[in-house]
């Protein structure tokens, strides 16, 4: 099956030179290549199918146009105040990370994306309806220029270009990019660097220096957008050499331009955030595996299950968090399934590669683009996520299409010139039915982000074991408990509450956002001062970094006057996370009106203090109760 690309049909593209053929998988035969200056024949394109994928891309997405904000939208949005402020916070975006508020420090340098927020914010308040506009129309635009650069490396193959470009808008794993408006920067990135592609490949068949600066231009936006589009570097080298029939190390040094893009921006990065990889938090919830010093073979654990994923993509989750997916072990089946296929299609990918196969390149532009998401647990310990796998299905699908390809021309013994409903009919079949099956999970899926309450409850169904998800459902529950009027309803809905936290709980004893949850439900729902306070203690134990839970505690004993350890409450939240501004706006007015900014206790309050360094206890006794209506 390690057939040729180029150089293995009859004809030729009108125009061009000896030797350069369409790219098609046929018998091997010679391959005179020109030098490596010489510029490329021009390879016609043909937009109206580019614009049938676009417009088909943006209408799958047509169901998302009244949805509100979810997930991580209310941090990257509502919560960041610089985006708040509209086209005056730009300056500042362009200076913090992308956590900057959420007082996590994970190294993320991503301000394009926030910067489009802040312009909405500006221009349209916001207004979340605007925002899955822009999303589905870019990634409308994202279906177009992908056809116009699909028909540049592969010309006169319209079906197998426009069939591959389909399968990709159409599958159901990019629900989470494109229904998530916080997850803009995953698009704008696969976008800029197709935009990238596009231009350096114009280069190569003009040899016109501004197309290179153009196309470095575009690479400067994609690394604005998300860092971990580094891997565009090896992108650029693999269509070289695949499509432009380039040799490999010069492919390689043709890279120069963009890696001077590429030290131009890390330098930006350190100069404006002070760090080019951050302080992750080390928790159970997010990055378990370090934890377990499981991140090896968690690798390929990982690797199986988006091999799944990009399969058969019908069991979708928002979150993965612990304890979703179990470490990987040596005695896991799972585990050996994902190094084996590993293994197996490293091999196959490197020798399709070098064979300047279509299936070749599609398996190298899967695992190049997989390699941050499985980087994320090989290095830092993370968990699993569906937006990873947003460009790797380009690789996928082509791979898959193009080996579908070879293997109906053996078994039909079709020639390469026979007519196109002959030569394509059966292809072009099974693509759309799979196409039509993948369009129809996704429209389904969109449903899912439709609000918090919605996507969270639709967690539990493939992912109950997760820590995460009971802690979001609940907290949705507490919203409606607190709006409900009728107390036969609200103890039904507090109980869901209860039941939810403890379950998070059980799953991961040291939550501490879970215990606050439980505190909180003590506090404000139904009151219960002392279980209030005993959990709120209960999370600053299991996180001490947890600036609502001071607060909180300071807010209920300011409310029974003892204001000494309010006051100290308030100045703990502001040491721990100098960016929460309620426990800023409480220690201010406490001080204020009674002069007090109590940092140390008397000795007659430190029984009641707890101090951010309090070890958190072995173990958490486990909480069971029968909770009816859940």
């Amino acid at each position: 099956m390690a057939r040729s690309l180029a150089g293995s049909h009859s004809q030729l593209v009108p125009g061009s030179r000896p030797g350069a053929s369409l790219v098609r998988s046929g018998t091997p035969a010679p391959k005179p290549r020109p030098a490596e200056s010489a510029p490329l024949s021009p390879r016609p394109l043909h937009p109206l199918w580019a614009l049938i994928v676009g417009m088909v891309a943006c209408g799958l997405y047509a169901n998302t146009l009244h949805h509100g904000l979810a997930l991580d939208d209310i941090a990257a949005i509502t919560q960041n105040l610089f985006v708040q402020k509209g086209i005056e916070g730009i300056p500042d975006l362009l200076k913090t990370e992308f956590w900057h508020f959420s007082n996590i420090s994970l190294g993320y340098y991503r301000p394009l994306a926030l910067i489009t927020f802040a312009l909405e914010k500006e221009f349209f308040n916001a207004d979340p309806q605007i925002s899955h506009l822009i999303n589905a129309g870019l990634y409308g635009l994202t279906g177009f220029f992908l056809v116009l650069l699909l028909q540049k490396w592969l010309p006169g193959r319209t079906v197998l270009t426009t069939l591959i470009a389909l399968l990709f808008v159409a599958h159901p794993i990019h629900t989470e990019v494109v229904a998530n408006i916080k997850s803009r920067d995953e698009m704008l990135s696969f976008l800029f660097m197709s935009l990238v592609l596009l231009t350096y490949w114009k280069y190569l068949e003009t040899r016109r220096a501004g197309w290179v600066v153009f196309s470095a231009f575009w690479m400067y936006l994609t690394f604005l957008s998300k860092e971990s589009s580094l891997v565009g570097l090896g992108l650029i080298v693999i269509m070289s050499y695949t499509f432009a029939q380039r040799k490999f190390w010069p492919s390689v040094l043709s890279i120069w331009p963009y890696l001077i893009v590429t030290a131009l921006f890390f330098w930006q990065k350190k100069v404006m955030i002070g760090t080019l990889s951050g302080n992750p938090p080390v928790d159970w919830a997010n990055y378990p595996y370090a934890l377990e010093n499981t991140r090896f073979l968690t690798t390929f654990k990982f690797f199986a299950h988006y091999l799944r994923l990009l399969v058969f993509p019908v069991h979708l989750s928002y979150d993965y968090s612990y304890n979703v997916i179990p470490s990987g072990r040596p005695n896991d089946g799972l585990t050996w399934v994902g190094l084996l296929s590993f293994g197996g299609l490293a091999w196959l990918a490197w020798r399709g590669f070098w064979a300047r196969t279509l299936w070749g390149f599609g398996l190298v532009w899967m695992f190049i683009t997989m390699a941050p998401g499985l980087g994320f647990v090989a290095f830092r310990g993370g968990i699993l996520a569906e937006r990873f796998l947003y460009s790797p299905v380009l690789g996928f699908v082509t791979a898959a299409v193009a080996g579908l390809d070879l293997l109906l021309l053996n078994r039909l013994k079709l020639p390469e010139t026979a007519p196109a409903l002959r030569r394509y009919g059966v292809l072009a079949g099974v693509c759309l039915v799979v196409a039509g099956l993948f369009s129809f999970r996704t429209l389904s899926r969109n449903g899912d982000w439709k609000d918090n309450f919605t996507l969270f409850n639709s967690g539990l169904e493939y992912a109950s074991n997760s820590c995460q998800v009971h802690r979001h459902v609940a907290n949705e529950w507490i919203t409606k408990c607190a709006g409900e009027k009728n107390p036969a309803r609200k103890r039904e809905y507090f109980n869901k509450v209860i039941y939810h936290l403890r379950r998070s709980t059980e799953i991961y004893p040291g939550f501490g956002e879970a215990f606050f949850s439980i505190a909180y439900s003590y506090q404000k729902l139904i009151p219960n001062r002392d279980s209030a306070v005993y959990y709120y203690k209960q999370a600053i134990r299991a996180s001490s970094n947890y600036a609502p839970a001071y607060n909180n505690l300071g807010v209920i004993f300011q409310n029974e006057r003892r204001y000494h350890l309010a006051s100290y409450y308030y100045n703990l939240s502001m040491m721990v996370n100098p960016a929460y501004q309620d426990g800023k706006n409480n220690w201010a007015n406490l001080k204020q009106q009674l002069g007090l900014d109590v940092k140390i206790l008397p000795d007659s309050l430190k029984y009641e203090a707890v101090l951010p360094t309090a070890p958190l206890p072995v173990s958490v006794p486990t909480l069971r109760f029968p909770v009816k209506g859940v």
